[in-house]
């Protein structure tokens, strides 16, 4: 199925920009709930690449011991899996080093037959230090 982003008026959206990481990374699952599971894990890997450096490996390590764990995932799978969440994080900080909005969730709706995916970013406004 093919893929639909919504265009924006002047900025990109935070949707068009996750989309653009994880091109090709989604379209593994041949399923729709698949396809929702590489969502969740791209748009968990944006998160990370959103935290400060030193804050990234125990946020990684911490969600490959919960990948692990819900998925009851052997150490290939674990390796395999924290392959693809180093090189989606590499990809946004390349694409996008100076965004760091979060993202809060994530699906896939099906609209006249195609697949939306639909991400709800946290943009927060930053109040001045008083």
């Amino acid at each position: 199925m093919k893929r639909k982003a919504r265009k924006s008026s002047g900025k990109q959206k935070v949707s068009a920009m996750l989309l653009k990481v994880a091109a090709g990374y989604i379209d593994l699952g041949k399923t729709k709930e698949q396809r929702e599971n590489y969502l969740r894990s791209a748009c968990s890997a944006w998160n990370i690449a959103c935290l400060p450096r030193p804050k990234r490996e125990p946020a990684i390590r911490q969600y490959l011991k919960q990948f692990q764990t819900i998925n009851q995932a052997d150490e290939s799978d674990c390796r395999g899996f924290e392959e693809d969440l180093r090189k989606l994080i590499e990809q946004k900080d390349k694409l996008y080093p100076n965004v760091d909005i979060p993202i809060i969730g994530s699906q896939i709706k099906i609209t006249d037959g195609r697949e939306q995916y639909i991400v709800i970013s946290a943009r927060t406004k930053k109040i001045p230090a008083e």
